[in-house]
């Protein structure tokens, strides 16, 4: 086969759909806010609450509030993805947006810890965002050469977002954990004092809720701008009319940006079944299907099946110079499902969907989320525990924590998600290059049970606990751990979602994924739940780095099991296409120019912005 050139970064970018995406990755913003934004309190909060019959206990109903938020989640995100597909995309977001800042506003509010338990939930219930945005996203880039940088906003906007969220929870003016500690009456934390003003009055009462009242006003400011101005993708959906979007295009009006225009504006518009009446907007693909052209024949259709299927990968490209040509098909793999995995018209067997090599594959991508997110749970447990140099005795002898403060630990946090970004531009594409997927898979997970080991021992590197160590040993020693699990999370996740992928058959892999994210959601809600009562044993016995080895011992097991897998790469499903198709075969024998200068001319009119497709013969 003839090799195809590499497009450019300019040509990549050319009809990009930078309007919709903008708007997209506001919201998208807005869900890791609201997800990272209490980690720097949550000790502090169940600590005020009082509810644990010890201090020890309180990493157990930490555990408890974020397995509600992963378990409601569970029962949930797959219900609002079939509701999306019944009355749109938009709406869902926009009630997701909605349920988050309302059960923000009330976890802030909480006076008790029943309250912020049934608020959690609510969060869970309430939002099925992430699945709906990665299939809207799939549905704005309809161009491969898109779909790439398109795809890279999901985790980078994560990352994003977890800088500014531990930021705004760990603000010393945001939030005003009490001063006495109620397990030691006589122990008062450093906080600001107070004075009779009406801030240091309502901080008081409510000590965690203007950090919630600031990230609820930027999920209400990504609602207003998704009213305005997100428009809908859903094919059917996508005709009807939306008052919210014409008031958006009032307002871009007057202030001198062209809008295109919209469906439900067109005279000759009658049922979304004239979808080949519309005008092009910014999110429309150039071709129609057979819609477009409702007596095409045979020929057609056949053409445009080779291209789908024998240029996937070849059509996308490495968005330069971030970005990978390797890791782009694992984003677009990995996030979206093409129009021939979608059509299918005999429904497939799944008795036989789950080999030795997927069960493998999805058994490692449970062990390396059951034991991120613990590390994520309760690393500010642990920072945050009161500090007894007497109860600490090197290497085994553990209880409490480091004593660090809010705003401490929010910085931490903050800057882990700088790394978090940093490694997915510029590392993870060098390691991608480099290891391939499966040695750089076995590379990430190798540094996870380094760092779990020697999370507990650093506490004993602390100044006031031997004055032998320089007071700025703990932070580098607190920054490089958290650096390295970044590195080991950043890397590994994207590269065990394309060996998912790859594991399984063509006609199984939407049945596959959507297993592997039942299991990802089973391990965040299990993992919290598990170790939290393994902090608390720990803390109970004075073995305070029980949890912690534990995890070790998982990520070692993982990394272990990390060799028993075998990557199947894209050469293999090229080969399984060819052998289904003499049409594939002849492809390989003209080229792809050929193929696609043979087959088919596109001519696109930008005065009756009508599609012609002319069909010529070999």
């Amino acid at each position: 086969m003839a090799p195809k050139s590499k497009l450019t970064f300019s040509e990549q970018m050319k009809g990009f759909p930078a309007r919709q995406m903008f708007i997209v990755c506001i919201i998208r913003f807005s869900e890791p806010l609201a997800f990272t934004s209490l980690f720097p309190y949550i000790y502090f909060m169940i600590r005020d609450f009082h509810i644990a019959e010890r201090e020890q206990d309180i990493s157990k109903y930490s555990g408890y509030l974020a397995s509600s938020f992963a378990f409601c989640q569970f029962l949930f995100a797959v219900r609002w993805g079939k509701l999306s597909d019944k009355i749109g995309r938009k709406i869902i977001l926009l009630i997701g947006l909605f349920g988050t800042s309302v059960s923000l506003i009330c976890f802030g509010f909480s006076t008790n810890y029943w309250f912020a338990l049934v608020s959690r939930s609510l969060a869970g219930v309430l939002n099925g965002n992430v699945a709906v945005l990665r299939t809207m996203i799939g549905e704005i880039a309809t161009e491969r050469r898109h779909q790439a940088l398109a795809f890279s906003t999901l985790p980078l906007l994560f990352n994003f977002g977890s800088i500014i969220g531990p930021a705004i929870g760990g603000s010393k003016f945001l939030t005003h954990p009490r001063k006495e500690n109620p397990y030691h009456p006589g122990e008062v934390l450093n906080v600001l004092e107070g004075t009779k003003s009406f801030y240091d009055k309502f901080i008081q009462k409510y000590p965690y809720a203007l950090s919630n009242i600031v990230v609820a006003g930027f999920l209400w400011f990504s609602l207003v701008c998704g009213v305005l101005f997100l428009e809908e993708t859903h094919e059917v959906h996508k005709y009807r009319r939306d008052y919210g979007v014409d008031l958006g295009d009032w307002l871009l009006s007057k202030v001198g940006i062209s809008v295109p225009v919209r469906p439900w504006h067109k005279r000759n518009f009658t049922s979304a079944s004239a979808q080949y009446d519309i005008l092009p907007s910014e999110i429309s693909p150039l071709l129609r299907d057979s819609i477009s052209s409702p007596n095409a024949d045979e020929a057609s259709i056949q053409s445009e099946t080779v291209g789908d299927d024998d240029d996937f990968s070849s059509e996308i490209q490495s968005v330069k110079p971030y970005i990978s040509r390797r890791m782009s098909q694992a984003i677009v793999k990995t996030y979206s499902m093409s129009e021939h995995e979608v059509e299918i018209p005999n429904t497939p067997s799944y008795s036989n969907a789950f080999t030795p090599r997927v069960i493998t594959v999805i058994t490692g991508n449970f062990i390396i989320s059951l034991h991120s997110v613990t590390y994520n749970e309760f690393l500010p447990v642990f920072l945050a525990s009161r500090f007894q140099k007497d109860k600490l005795r090197f290497p085994f002898r553990i209880e409490g924590g480091f004593g660090l403060d809010v705003s401490y630990i929010g910085t931490l946090f903050s800057s882990t998600g700088i790394m978090g970004m940093l490694i997915i531009l510029l590392i993870f594409p060098l390691i991608d290059r480099k290891l391939g997927t499966i040695n750089g898979y076995r590379l990430s997970v190798s540094i996870f049970p380094l760092v779990y080991f020697l999370v507990p021992l650093s506490i004993f590197t602390l100044h006031d606990y031997n004055p032998n160590f320089a007071k700025w040993v703990t932070p580098v020693l607190l920054y490089s751990l958290t650096s390295l699990k970044t590195l080991a999370s950043a890397t590994g996740m994207p590269q065990v979602m394309l060996l998912n992928h790859r594991a399984a058959a063509k006609e199984h892999r939407a049945y596959v994924n959507s297993a592997s994210m039942s299991i990802i959601a089973l391990a965040r809600c299990t993992g919290p739940i598990v170790f939290g009562y393994l902090m608390s044993i720990g803390d109970k016995i004075g073995t305070g780095e029980l949890l912690w080895w534990v995890m070790s011992l998982l990520a070692g097991f993982g990394m272990i099991q990390s060799y028993w897998m075998e990557d199947r790469e894209d050469d293999e499903d090229e080969k399984d296409s060819e052998s289904e198709s003499e049409d594939l075969i002849h492809a390989e024998a003209i080229g792809e120019e050929d193929l696609q200068r043979d087959y088919t001319t596109v001519e696109v009119s930008d005065e009756d912005t009508q599609t012609s497709i002319s069909e010529r013969v070999l």
